[in-house]
């Protein structure tokens, strides 16, 4: 006799419609249990065991005793193959089952949110401190955090808003005291978690801790092969040996790492020995060419982008560009969205299924996108995520609002970010002189004409 199962604790999950979304940051796999399987869930969630599970389908669907037990023991063999319960009695043979196309899943999970307007995917800037001050950075470390009692209570409301993935960053989000704290919670309200940081402030105890939770993966920052590289970016002595600390912390608790890796002039020397070192690390490795304006205006940061010359070697290496986990080009929302014509589109899609909040306690579409829908310290997020009018102006604008670039030839393989265009010109919906380089560049790679 099955007397319980439980449910492994890296499993995060979240309703989308009446069906359960559920990730095991174990083994990285993704499902998406139909109706019936997500009452199962719940209620085994809720501590039901197999023979009041029984009891349950029975009354819920007027199925025969035998009829219910073999369907929960079809849906308990699929869930426990692919590690998303654990039974506490073996004598239930367990079938195994193929893996499932993770991608694709993620994929209409995220098509739904967007046509339902779920926020699934958060992004929480839970602080501006950081102990390391890099030449690139553009935020302002001055701002003031929020507590840990108000994060929770916004963690509340962005589950019952059906957010799954949330990620916590910074600054460094691990210069909190009361950083574990927030991942346990976090951790309660099942949602699967990210965790964006320098790694300098990881510890054995900390990865250990981490591993009892659904954390999919933490991103750590790597700005060089080498300590000279790395610490002259930084401008913080140690922090290349203190990362890759970190690193070993978090691979050998099982934890997930992918090594963000932001290109400039400064390392790019460097790039080849930082893809072998992420894979010596056993690590994924995310590099990016894209190097922003500070959150203040200030466009210093412009000279530490790649030259031209650099920016095409990077373009036309294909294994390293092709790790580039950006923004894609606007012909894939015209792929993905049925679009017949692309203008119908819209310019981004922050704010249909995501958006980030600021230590302050503001509502962003996205971090990179500086224009405030929201500030939780006047109004829920529910009230800003269905009521905003900034929210809704940006939901309803189109490619062809773009009266600049909807009409470029460059259009479809663009990969035009609405957060850089403010930030470099101001507007919203005016050019992002930088996308218009590197689309250029990658044009003029594929043998066409010199837009540049």
């Amino acid at each position: 006799m099955i007397r319980e199962c439980l449910i492994n604790p890296r499993v995060g999950w979240r309703y989308i419609d009446s069906e359960i979304v559920a990730f095991n940051c174990e083994n990285q796999q993704i499902v998406i249990w139909n109706e019936t399987a997500s009452l199962l869930w719940e209620k085994i969630a809720a501590g039901m065991d197999f023979n009041d599970l029984i009891e349950f389908l029975t009354n819920k669907y007027s199925l025969s005793n035998k009829r219910a037990k073999r369907d929960i023991i079809t849906f308990l063999q699929e869930a426990n193959s692919c590690g998303f319960i654990d039974y506490n009695n073996k004598e239930l043979k367990i079938e195994n089952q193929n893996d499932k196309d993770g991608e694709n899943i993620l994929l209409t999970i995220e098509m739904k949110a967007i046509e339902n307007l779920i926020p699934f995917a958060v992004t929480f800037e839970t602080t501006y401190v950081c102990n390391e001050k890099c030449i690139h950075c553009y935020i302002d470390h001055n701002q003031l955090s929020l507590s840990l009692s108000e994060i929770r209570h916004i963690l509340n409301e962005i589950a019952a808003a059906g957010c799954l993935f949330v990620s916590f960053t910074g600054g460094e989000f691990f210069t909190r005291n009361d950083a574990m704290e927030i991942v346990e919670y976090a951790s309660k309200l099942h949602f699967v978690i990210d965790i964006l940081s320098n790694g300098t402030l990881i510890t054995k105890s900390i990865a250990d801790k981490l591993a009892l939770h659904p954390v999919r993966r933490v991103q750590i920052s790597l700005y060089g092969a080498t300590p000279e590289t790395h610490d002259l970016i930084t401008n913080l002595t140690g922090s290349f040996k203190n990362t890759l600390n970190g690193i070993n912390f978090l691979t050998k608790a099982g934890i997930k790492v992918e090594i963000a890796f932001p290109l400039m002039g400064i390392n790019f020397h460097e790039r080849h020995l930082v893809k072998n070192l992420a894979r010596s690390l056993g690590c994924l490795l995310s590099p990016s060419h894209v190097i922003t304006a500070r959150n203040n205006g200030k466009r210093d940061t412009f000279q530490l982008r790649l030259n031209d010359e650099q920016l095409k070697l990077f373009l036309e290496d294909k294994e390293l560009s092709a790790l580039y986990a950006g923004r894609k080009p606007f012909q894939d929302h015209q792929f993905y969205f049925k679009f017949s014509d692309l203008a119908d589109a819209a310019p981004c899609y922050s704010g249909f299924n995501s958006c980030a909040i600021t230590p302050s306690g503001k509502v962003l579409p996205c971090n990179q996108l500086l224009y405030e829908i929201g500030d939780l310290k006047k109004n829920s997020f529910s009230k800003i995520w269905h009521n905003s009018p900034q929210i809704q102006y940006l939901r309803d604008l189109t490619i062809s609002k773009l009266t600049k670039c909807s009409k470029c030839q460059l259009l479809t393989s663009c990969a035009r970010c609405p957060g850089l265009a403010l930030l470099e010109g101001g507007d919203l919906l005016e050019l992002s002189p930088e996308n218009c380089r590197i689309s250029a560049i990658n044009h003029s790679l594929k043998g066409g004409e010199n837009y540049g």
